[in-house]
């Protein structure tokens, strides 16, 4: 299984607001402290805002601030949020497949992605700083 790159950002940006608290940072210093494209971090900012995680702070000082307290802030919740389908299989989204509807692998697959859920709902963006 493998976490798209906006929700490999998200969070990165959730973990470098959650570092310093209170503090606001701007898109243009995460991009470049990430190496990343301003542009894309745009966007999960954007997601981040939208889901209640951060909140964007307006003006010549703004940027990005936790919306929350770190502790607050679900790992499950944030996933979720970020990839909202989750298809970590064709056979989970539209894709017509040969094996359905008597194949296993679907189960199996679908296991697999309730456990990475259920481990990352066991932790908050406090327990990874």
């Amino acid at each position: 299984m493998r976490l798209t790159l906006h929700t490999d950002y998200a969070f990165r940006v959730l973990m470098a607001l959650g570092r310093a608290p209170g503090e606001v940072k701007s898109v243009d210093d995460l991009a470049r402290e990430f190496g990343v494209s301003k542009h894309h971090l745009m966007k999960v900012a954007q997601n981040l805002t939208a889901g209640g995680f951060v909140t964007a702070v307006r003006g010549r000082n703004g940027g990005l601030r936790l919306a929350r307290q770190a502790a607050d802030i679900n790992l499950q919740a944030v996933a979720e949020h970020m990839e909202p389908d989750f298809n970590i299989a064709g056979c989970f989204g539209e894709e017509n497949c040969s094996f359905l509807p008597r194949c296993r692998l679907k189960g199996v697959l679908g296991q697999a992605k309730s456990a990475f859920l259920q481990t990352l709902g066991k932790h908050d963006l406090a327990s990874i700083l």
